[in-house]
């Protein structure tokens, strides 16, 4: 295939890969850091005695938020931390992750510092501190072998472990291998395996990209300082190399072979024999670029079944003589789970040389030309085919990668391709011309502007820190402490500003947005429930600086914002209720009206709710837009939350009810903000998380009206209206049903069954369902002409333990659930109902107690709503009706509301859908209204 065809080929690959596995990825990113105190040490560990733990394992257990502390895990020592990004499509959503992790790990280390009463810090690369570093510096929770390990790489290594690195993976969409491959010939295909054909090329990229490793390194680096001794003193110097990092961490020439990737075959052949001779003993294959399988991590194999050894030999399964003792067995299974491993499908390349501490771009920048590279690999079977892998050229490549590590982009080097003397920067040019049209045809060119720059003589980070402290410093090379916690609090501010940038323009990623959202989310939620006003990175863009997203109509916008909503799994009403989803959904909202310009008050609590207006728009007597942003248990499962669109249809959980029409009243709010001040309605928004369980905590509706002393002239519920699914416009429902719950709760004595007098509560409470009944009908309308009738049910019976039949129960509950029409009296009704139960030894407990609703026909607010669906609809008139289903209309004060939505089907059921068609027609409606309503 021609260059010219590969970017389509590309393309389509990756829309292939995006939609078969939305969550996968080609790119992540592994970020190490240095966690410090006050006085730029190493943390160790916390408490004393049998209570002392590693302070990254307090760390991550008492600090980080749970949803974020599933990304980050052990590394090495008591002060270090890793992180590592979910995969991502494009190098820049992968940046924006990596971004977001660092603002997380600030925020952690904030709470840590003001729980240990003093500032924390973090760095990457070299420690600022000399420390001295034994088997006392691993956490002591490691399994045998893992720990055993660790031992031995610091027996062989000492200090110069405690580096922090980068490690960037890279890989390529599968339909683009199955592809190719199944297009060879039958001779090329021969008897390979597509799994094969994958290992080999990742092979050959790991090869390849070698011969850059020296060029990744003088792009990235960014430690030029180091700690030293002068005269007894412990000091920071600063150094004449950019990258003390690389110059320090570990790369034994006895496992950075020649011929180590010159093939497939070569690799594993070289892999065996290296962990043979045991120069290989765990993960310490610390070339600078690696092939990498997708597998589960050697050393958690090893953990798993070194904790398996230590459980039979404590219980003493195996007789003394019998057992090869722990430590040798440990030695053993991690020989044979490194050779078993050996042999695997390649599925990634690892690049593992740069340094931290860079500006957005910069990171984003060498992540895209790693990409680009892998790309060109790829589609061009001669691209950098020279670099063999041999042992000139891997003398050459060490070299080259010394020399990078001390001068970066001003070292002179051997050309890896060509061995011809050149400059860095000239290296960094040709490279760049290289893979420019790739970039191009890719939209990336953009992307690698600060590597352009660099080539035409811009400066590097650690170029910008040596030029920055030299002008503080003058004739001297030693960095003051307090210069240093300068440059500290500096990245801290620029990571802020950063993340503002990111909650800005995410999305602008397209299909993979929705992943930043939710680390944004999640983020803002953790921050909110930490200490609020001091919390050092709160997740929210600068005000008003949202990039907008360009649609070609307002349907398409709502449907976004719809399936975004869809995708966040925001259930009550079960035992299982997901309340950090249900804020997460809260904090989506939150964030789009606040983006937005609006007046935003956020509810916080265990069910969140959401309150907007115009700002300056007047407080008193306005029409609510109210709706929910919960929703019922998924069915059958937690597909029901992939949103997809088929014919006019959305489908999901909440499409229906009513996450679409949340969606078109955000945007509605949004883009009403935007029109003139005069122009603007005294129309407020509010959204609650607990509707399907009822409402009754905080912050359902009632509770908000009451915290906002609001009265609204007209409260509309924006539940779908449309019943048959197919309507354009939804009735305008002026009557509502309200709800009634209780529990008639019967109590007994536990007992054993065959004995005479222990009573069965089953007989009392299904004696108490036909007289309650008996109450229902003579107290409300339970049949009607019309339809317009109350409902009861009794939803569950629950007496006893199932599969226990010897025993009667203590308590039996049957659950009663009432929708009356307002024209009944409940209050009549609760009070026949708790004098049959105190008169045959029955409890009823009412937890929910609300009346139906009907709006005074001549309610100004009203008038207007229906003349504003009648304009909308090219003056047909609006469909007056009553809901049946009880909704947050019931809570309006004095009745004065109405339930008017949009179209759809199976709300709570496994076929729920929304009607496309009907969006429109009801934003149309809502731009009536606010000319009406000022």
């Amino acid at each position: 295939m021609s260059p010219q065809k590969f970017p389509e080929k590309y393309h389509l690959a990756l829309e292939q890969a995006a939609k078969e596995k939305p969550q996968s990825g080609l790119n992540g990113f592994e970020q190490e850091w240095n966690l410090l105190d006050e006085e730029l040490r190493p943390l160790l560990t916390v408490g004393a005695g049998p209570s002392q733990q590693s302070f990254v394992d307090y760390l991550r257990a008492e600090c980080i938020a749970p949803w974020q502390a599933q990304f980050s895990q052990l590394e090495v020592f008591h002060w270090m931390i890793e992180w590592a990004t979910r995969p991502y499509y494009s190098p820049r959503g992968t940046i924006y992750e990596a971004r977001l992790m660092e603002a997380s790990l600030i925020n952690s280390l904030h709470r840590a510092g003001s729980n240990f009463g003093e500032r924390l810090h973090y760095w990457h690369g070299n420690l600022l501190f000399l420390t001295d570093i034994s088997h006392d510096s691993l956490p002591g929770n490691w399994s045998i072998a893992k720990r055993r390990y660790l031992e031995k790489c610091v027996d062989l290594y000492g200090d110069t472990l405690a580096t922090a690195g980068i490690h960037s993976n890279l890989s390529l969409p599968d339909p683009l291998f199955a592809w190719d491959f199944m297009h060879l010939s039958a001779s090329e295909r021969g008897d390979t395996h597509l799994d094969e054909f994958k290992s080999e090329f990742y092979i050959t990229a790991t090869r390849l990209l070698r011969a850059f490793a020296s060029l990744f390194i003088a792009t990235a680096a960014s430690t030029p300082m180091q700690a030293q001794v002068k005269d007894g003193r412990a000091v920071v110097v600063l150094t004449e190399h950019d990258s003390i990092r690389n110059l320090t961490f570990p790369n034994p020439r006895e496992l950075d072979l020649p011929d180590l990737y010159r093939s497939y075959s070569d690799y594993l052949q070289n892999s065996y024999d290296l962990v043979r001779r045991g120069v290989r003993f765990g993960n310490n294959n610390w070339t600078p670029v690696r092939a990498r399988s997708f597998a589960e991590p050697v050393e958690r194999l090893i953990s798993t079944t070194s904790d398996e050894l230590t459980h039979l030999y404590t219980r003493g399964l195996f007789a003394v003589g019998q057992a090869t003792p722990p430590e040798e067995m440990a030695l053993q299974i991690e020989k044979q789970n490194l050779m078993a491993r050996i042999n695997l499908p390649m599925g990634r390349v690892e690049v593992r040389v740069d340094d931290g501490g860079h500006s957005l771009d910069i990171d984003i920048a060498n992540l895209t030309l790693k990409h680009l590279l892998l790309l060109r690999i790829y589609s061009d079977p001669q691209f950098a085919r020279s670099f063999r892998y041999d042992r000139e050229d891997i003398v050459r490549a060490r070299n080259n990668e010394n020399l990078a590590a001390k001068f970066s982009l001003r070292a002179e080097i051997e050309n890896p391709l060509t061995a011809k003397p050149t400059s860095m920067r000239d290296f960094l040019k040709w490279t760049l011309s290289e893979v420019k049209p790739l970039a191009e045809a890719l939209n990336m060119w953009k992307d690698l502007t600060p590597l352009v720059e660099m080539s035409e003589g811009g400066r590097n980070t650690a170029e910008k820190f040596r030029a920055r402290l030299q002008g503080e410093l003058g004739d001297g090379n030693e960095v003051p402490l307090d210069i240093l916690k300068e440059i500290h609090f500096e990245r801290e501010a620029q990571v802020k500003s950063d993340v503002e940038r990111i909650a800005s323009e995410y999305g602008l990623l397209g299909e993979e947005s929705g992943k930043i959202a939710e680390f944004l989310q999640r983020g803002r939620d953790a921050a909110r429930h930490a200490e609020r006003q001091t919390t050092p990175i709160l997740f929210r863009p600068r005000p008003q600086a949202v990039v907008e997203i360009s649609y070609p109509d307002k349907t398409s916008e709502i449907l976004d914002l719809a399936q975004q909503l869809i995708r966040i799994p925001s259930v009550t009403a079960c035992p299982d209720e997901r309340y950090d989803e249900v804020h997460r959904a809260g904090s989506l909202i939150d964030d789009y009206l606040r983006n937005a310009g609006l007046d935003v008050k956020f509810f916080d609590g265990k069910y969140p709710a959401v309150y907007a207006t115009f700002p300056g728009a007047s407080k008193e007597n306005p029409i609510l837009l109210t709706g929910h942003f919960d929703v019922v248990e998924p069915e059958p499962d937690d597909s029901q939350f992939i949103p997809r669109i088929e014919g006019d249809y959305l489908h999901g959980r909440g499409a229906a009810d009513m996450k679409t029409v949340v969606a078109t009243y955000l945007v509605w709010m949004k883009d009403m903000w935007k029109v003139e001040a005069s122009l603007r309605p005294n129309i407020a928004l509010l959204l609650i998380g607990n509707e399907e369980n009822g409402e009754a905590e905080a912050w359902g509706t009632p509770h908000v009206l009451k915290e906002l002393n609001l009265t609204p002239s007209l409260f509309i519920a924006g539940e779908r209206t449309g019943e048959k699914g197919n309507e354009l416009f939804g009735e305008i429902c002026v009557e509502n049903r309200g709800v009634m719950r209780f529990d008639v709760i019967a109590h007994g004595a536990k007992g054993h069954s065959g004995v005479a007098g222990t009573g069965d509560l089953s007989e009392k409470l299904i004696a108490a369902r036909s007289a309650l009944n008996e109450i229902f009908a003579k107290h409300l309308t339970l049949k009607s002409p019309d339809g317009w009738q109350s409902q009861a049910k009794f939803p569950f019976i629950n007496v006893g333990t199932p599969g226990v039949y010897n025993v009667t129960a203590a308590e039996g509950i049957l659950g009663v659930e009432i929708r009356p029409i307002p024209q009944d009296d409940v209050e009549g009704l609760r009070l026949k109902v708790e004098g049959y139960c105190a008169e045959n030894g029955l409890e009823a407990k009412f937890s929910v107690m609300e009346n139906g609703v009907a709006c005074d026909p001549n309610n100004p607010a009203l008038k207007a709503l229906i003349e504003a669906v009648k304009q909308a609809s090219g003056g047909q008139e609006a469909r007056i009706g009553k809901k049946l289903p009880g909704t947050s209309a019931r809570f309006a004060p004095g009745g004065q509301a109405v339930v008017w939505g949009q179209s759809g089907v199976g709300p709570h059921a496994k076929n729920e859908a929304h009607f496309i068609p009907s969006i429109e027609p009801y934003y149309r409606s809502l731009n009536e209204l606010s000319k009406l309503w000022k």
